[in-house]
């Protein structure tokens, strides 16, 4: 028994440690990594060290729940400590200099969100508790307050709760006003209301177009209206005048840059924070502040992932750093970021109640100014920091990119297209090789016309050759010599000659041949079409991933082919539809050769001939398998049809029935494992 009991164990801690590596995995702390343009993270240095932190003192108190942080033109910080009903003004070490909202200056502050600061001292507080702003002049004396605007325009179901606000040089106020989603308030210095700017649209959504086009009433009513979001905070430029906003509850575009006409001159429709999915729990991004340096520098705060992420001018992203964590370094809960005239970066966290200062290594330093010069388009600047950002992670994409446009201004085309290759940029490897392209048919246009000339020929004659065997083959009785390639041709040249002879005698021989055949050519596609037309990457390529999306479609619709003619007074057996069906993959394989040798010499100016051909590929394809179900059923053009649908809806009914069975496998694997954590965890 002792020794059954000491076996047990043995095997549930083995179980256990199956599992252990994953959850150690997901405890270690986040490192420093950049967003590549398709998504995926890419190891880089970190780029941020933390160089002090800031928490109040004994003789104030210190934060609870703080909201809001600002930088003076003095590198004064300024912390809205929302909980405490106060604003704390400290220098740059964290010794408190002033506070707004104690008994003494009797300004009953409730809840403040919100604080800006102007260059000569001027305080503004979103007094949240109190519905009001609140103007403080360098000393901390009521200078003004501002209340409800009174407007026709003010739609009445979202009082007036400012909750952060920036001015710009003119006077006027931008102001988030709860959950307003009419977008920012403008409000003059007379507490005029000047309209909203910069609202948000709601992105067409054909889920919901359905449900409230079809529901009844009663159903739309409990859908509940459906809003645009709302800005969550506001950071102004003032060098250039943009207005920066962070955007709750949206899966694109959290980031945005309004020009003072209200246009959003960031770029759309992409993804500025990130997904996360474990154990079948989406947790989706929040991004609740965002700050802008000198050098133009985008730095945005995701509170649910706990992770600070910086972006250039044209919205790439840069560098990621941080995560959950009690250590300095990490977060709880941060909502706000600005930086100093020193290049510090404040974070400040309201879970924990401080603001963390992170000073840039010379890594990250190298890449604010790589993308500075490189934002601007002064390319051959920003070669020698984008070259020692390489030296330092040769990953880097960014840097890639940045040394390619140089060497493309300096004309040294090749050099360039494998600069851009390194930084996944298909669209300047595209114009560096039409560049390149030109340079090589000055030089060398004669031996490049002879060797275009003898392709075309050598193309024509192998046609003329192969239209000429399939005419002899036609005129031979079937089942003489060499049957599987005297098929193989007329499936091109006589397909219905083709698939009467593979009906009379099918063979499980050309099946394998063919089926290789194309796989063959799609590897052959995934590595030797050209960087600007590949979409998926060699060093990315999964081969079990690319081997089932053709081998799967293809065994799903021969069975379902046979099925759907089997009880529809077809004639042809199983053997005979599978034998078919392989050699009507034939013109599959020409195309994808011909489609990835044209990838070598189009650009991406060309693209509509790359896609022709592909096209042309797959509707050779088409009319190839309609072609062999009519013939082989002795079917009519409008059955065939029907068939030929028929099959395609079978087969992404097998295919949907086998997703479930794999998801119920899943499921019961990981019940299993449950179960044998459990054991494990409660017997021993």
């Amino acid at each position: 028994m002792r020794r059954l009991r000491l076996g047990l164990a043995l095997a549930l801690m083995a179980v256990a440690s199956l599992f252990a590596g994953s959850v150690a995995a997901y405890a270690v702390p986040a490192t420093g990594y950049a967003i590549a343009p398709e998504g995926y993270h890419i190891a880089v240095p970190l780029g941020y060290s933390v160089e002090r932190v800031l928490t109040g003192d004994s003789e104030h108190g210190m934060f609870k729940n703080p909201e809001d942080l600002f930088i003076d033109a003095h590198d004064q910080v300024y912390v809205a400590d929302t909980a405490n009903n106060r604003v704390v003004k400290m220098d740059r070490y964290g010794k408190i200099l002033q506070v707004f909202g104690t008994k003494d200056d009797k300004l009953n502050l409730m809840e403040p969100r919100g604080v800006f600061v102007e260059d000569d001292g001027d305080v503004y507080i979103a007094d949240t508790g109190n519905n009001r702003i609140v103007h403080l002049g360098p000393d901390g004396a009521l200078v003004e307050q501002f209340g409800a605007p009174e407007s026709d325009l003010i739609d009445k179901d979202f009082p007036f709760m400012p909750t952060k606000l920036v001015l710009d040089r003119n006077g006027y106020m931008y102001v988030t006003n709860g959950s307003d989603y009419h977008g920012l308030m403008v409000i003059d210095g007379h507490n005029e209301f000047q309209g909203y700017i910069a609202p948000n649209k709601l992105k067409f959504n054909v889920k919901d177009y359905i449900l409230r086009k079809y529901a009844t009433k009663a159903q739309r009513e409990a859908l509940g209206k459906v809003v645009p979001p709302n800005h969550r905070n506001v950071t102004i430029d003032q060098k250039n005048g943009f207005l920066y906003t962070a955007i709750e509850n949206t899966r694109l575009d959290e980031i945005k840059r309004f020009n003072l006409l209200g246009i959003n001159t960031y770029p759309v429709d992409k993804q500025y924070g990130e997904f996360n999915v474990r154990r079948g729990v989406t947790t989706s991004p929040n991004v609740v502040d965002v700050a802008i340096d000198k050098d133009g520098i985008v730095t945005a705060v995701d509170s649910n992932h706990r992770k600070i992420y910086q972006f250039d001018q044209e919205g790439n992203n840069l560098l990621v750093f941080g995560g959950n964590g009690d250590q300095t370094g990490f977060f709880q809960e941060p909502v706000s970021v600005a930086n100093d005239s020193e290049g510090l970066l404040y974070v400040l966290d309201r879970a924990r109640g401080e603001v963390q200062a992170f000073r840039a290594n010379h890594f990250a330093t190298l890449v604010h100014k790589g993308s500075q010069l490189f934002s601007d388009g002064r390319y051959e600047e920003a070669l020698e920091p984008w070259r020692q950002v390489v030296s330092i992670d040769s990953n880097y994409i960014l840097a890639h990119r940045g040394i390619g446009k140089a060497l493309y201004k300096q004309g040294e085309w090749k050099a360039a297209m494998a600069e851009f290759r390194l930084g996944e940029d298909m669209g300047n490897y595209s114009n560096a090789f039409r560049e390149y392209r030109h340079q090589l048919l000055r030089r060398d246009f004669g031996w490049i016309a002879l060797l275009v000339a003898a392709v075309v020929v050598g193309l024509y004659y192998a046609i003329v050759v192969l239209n000429g065997y399939a005419r002899k083959v036609l005129a031979a009785p079937a089942g003489s010599r060499h049957p599987s390639l005297q098929n193989g041709v007329l499936a091109v040249f006589a397909p219905r000659e083709a698939y009467y002879r593979i009906q009379s005698a099918p063979r499980y021989g050309p099946v394998v041949a063919l089926v290789l055949g194309m796989l063959a050519a799609r590897f052959i596609q995934i590595y030797y079409t050209s960087f600007h037309f590949n979409l998926t990457r060699p060093e990315f390529a999964d081969f079990f991933f690319e081997v089932s999306q053709l081998i799967v479609p293809f065994f799903l619709f021969a069975v379902s082919a046979w099925l759907i003619t089997s009880i529809m007074d077809g004639e042809s057996k199983f053997k005979q539809v599978l034998a078919a069906c392989a050699y009507a993959m034939i013109p599959y394989i020409v195309g994808t050769l011909i489609q990835t040798a044209l990838s070598n010499v189009l650009t991406r100016d060309e693209l509509a001939i790359y896609d022709m051909i592909g096209t042309l590929t797959f509707a050779w394809v088409a009319v190839s398998v309609f072609v062999l179900l009519m013939t082989m059923n002795d079917y009519s053009v409008a059955k065939t049809i029907w068939v030929i649908v028929l099959s395609v809806l079978t087969a992404v009914a097998l295919l949907l029935v086998g997703i479930l069975f794999y998801v119920l496998v899943q499921h019961v694997i990981d019940f299993f494992k449950e179960l044998f954590l459990e054991l494990y965890i409660r017997g021993f």
